[in-house]
């Protein structure tokens, strides 16, 4: 689907706003929301957005918030950025303020306190459609030695983050180095023969 820009300032707050209110299960479930709504609406690609996330995981703070940062001023210049943090913030504030003043009852509840617990394997359901979501319309299947080694750094950082118990910055900065010095383009380019002239044998 080809990229296309929200008209205004304002449509970047609306679009926010729905991730905001339909993002309920903390930072997996905004994500994935996030993804979904941004590449249906055309305002970015499964690309764009996995290479948005990734550089905003590099910076400390919130990244999600860092991604609506980006994707606002991309269109609409610092209104924009404005406007989308406004939009991911307002509607998730509101409701936490709500659903807080009864969580300590909804807890003791034998049957709230089941209801919170059914929010786990929801939260790794969605981390894991993620992924395959962007896996799939972002790794470029047909250069093996690309998705090769993608797969190994890949699986290098769940073992450091999920097994060893590592610091998150260690795969992400790794991720950088690694992408600038394995996953560059190998800068040769197919020299197609003119209209007109002769191929040499």
């Amino acid at each position: 689907m080809p990229v296309q820009g929200p008209g205004t300032p304002w449509d970047l707050f609306l679009t926010f706003a729905r991730v905001s209110a339909k993002s309920w299960g903390g930072g997996a479930g905004t994500t994935y929301t996030m993804h979904h709504e941004l590449v249906r609406r055309g305002y970015s690609t499964s690309a764009q957005y996995a290479l948005d996330l990734g550089l905003a995981r590099l910076i400390p703070g919130i990244n999600l918030l860092a991604v609506a940062v980006m994707v606002g001023y991309r269109f609409s210049g610092v209104t924009g950025a404005v406007a989308s943090v406004m939009g991911l913030m307002l509607p998730a504030s509101v409701i936490t303020l709500i659903l807080t003043a009864g969580f300590v009852q909804v807890t003791t509840h034998p049957i709230g306190n089941a209801v919170l617990k059914g929010v786990v394997p929801v939260t790794a359901a969605l981390t894991f459609a993620m992924a395959v979501e962007t896996a799939t319309q972002s790794v470029p299947w047909r250069e093996r030695r690309m998705v090769v080694l993608m797969g190994i750094y890949a699986a290098f950082a769940f073992t450091a983050s999920a097994i060893l118990h590592l610091s998150v910055a260690i795969p992400i900065i790794g991720g950088a180095v690694y992408g600038a010095l394995l996953l560059r383009p190998s800068g040769r380019s197919v020299q197609r023969p003119q209209e007109g002239s002769e191929v040499q044998p």
